[in-house]
């Protein structure tokens, strides 16, 4: 315990050159976050009221995941003191780590609290919101409020806070809305160009009409550097007409090894005229072994959608398919080719276990 109460010492010791000591900082945090000890728990709390911006900050940082090894056991005594402080702290940085360590909860039951925070006056707040909305009601879908900020936020003022609540609507959920496809479609010419792909990605994501041409403008531009989220996009769209493109690409890097060359090479194999009859084999036999799991509950698998966009839902013995759950991207980040079935299987099955336990 001794050993535990010293890295708390410790981290506090190291704001006088934090600039410097930012790799053993983050290891102290982790440290004190697993480890989860009462009197580390009881200094971060009473820190939070501290004179000193910098002992306020170690607390966001350390109460932030204390305990997430073992599911966060404290998080009733955590939240509502972060919720405190942040609404009390008058240093934008350290209201931007209480803000990020509140989002860290991953409880819906919060959400309402976070949501406070998206019209803060320091750009660093609506950042940390931006960043935790879509993990905040964390295995369910976003709820309309949280979409709706996550919207706003993609129309900021700062580009960094546009970037990531576009990235949040357009790739951290599935779900799919006129209103959704409408700030994508907003962010396209951001002068933002991380804001841009991330929008551009999002709509491919949706098979959105647009994002094909934009795609293909991107990949053939002569002279341009492609990015890499475009050939993410080119994936996501799985459209056989990119193919010329994608391999003259893949020609053109033959003999390099990077992010980008894995990305074509990932783009070829999704828009492969052959892989929608592979997929749907494969889809099928995941319902069927689903379906074999769960078999005398009532409970089943239901196939929404076509490759490259099929979303599997539990449907309830009443028929009724439920929403409440984010459903399994069926083919996300994979191609029909070497696909994992009995992984597949296994979420989708432990999925339908949870719901039908919560229904009970």
């Amino acid at each position: 315990m001794a050993e535990v109460d010293a890295r708390w010492v410790q981290l506090l010791a190291l704001g006088e050159r934090l600039d410097d000591a930012e790799d053993e900082a983050a290891a102290l945090v982790d440290r004190l976050q697993v480890d989860a000890a009462e009197p580390v728990l009881e200094r971060a709390l009473s820190a939070l009221s501290h004179d000193d911006p910098w002992h306020r900050q170690a607390a966001a940082w350390v109460l932030g995941q204390f305990g997430y090894p073992r599911g966060r056991p404290f998080g009733a005594r955590v939240v509502p003191e972060v919720v405190r402080a942040a609404r009390a702290e008058q240093d934008d940085d350290v209201r931007q780590d209480l803000v990020d360590a509140l989002g860290k909860a991953e409880d819906a039951a919060w959400l309402d609290d976070l949501l406070t925070f998206a019209g803060d006056p320091a750009a660093g707040v609506r950042l940390a919101v931006a960043m935790s909305l879509p993990g905040m009601p964390y295995g369910e879908p976003l709820t309309e409020r949280a979409v709706g900020a996550l919207i706003t936020l993609s129309a900021d003022t700062d580009p960094r806070v546009r970037d990531w609540a576009t990235f949040g609507l357009g790739s951290q959920t599935s779900q799919d809305s006129p209103a959704i496809r409408t700030a994508l479609h907003a962010r396209l010419d951001d002068e933002d160009p991380d804001a841009a792909a991330e929008a551009l990605l999002g709509l491919a994501r949706r098979g959105d009409p647009e994002a094909l041409g934009r795609v293909r403008a991107a990949i053939d531009q002569p002279g341009s550097d492609v990015r890499l989220l475009a050939l993410r996009a080119a994936g996501e769209l799985a459209d056989p007409g990119l193919l010329p493109s994608l391999r003259a690409l893949a020609l053109a890097w033959d003999g390099d090894a990077d992010e980008h060359t894995e990305a074509v090479a990932f783009a070829i194999a999704r828009c492969d005229p052959g892989a929608p009859v592979s997929a749907r084999q494969v889809e099928q036999r995941i319902v069927a072994a689903v379906d074999e799991r769960v078999a005398g509950t009532g409970w089943s698998l239901a196939s929404e959608g076509d490759y490259p966009r099929t979303l599997l839902r539990p449907r309830r013995p009443d028929g009724v398919v439920d929403g409440s759950v984010e459903p399994e991207v069926v083919w996300e980040g994979s191609t029909p080719d070497g696909f994992d079935v009995d992984a597949a299987v296994a979420r989708c099955v432990a999925v339908i276990q949870e719901a039908a336990t919560r229904r009970r």
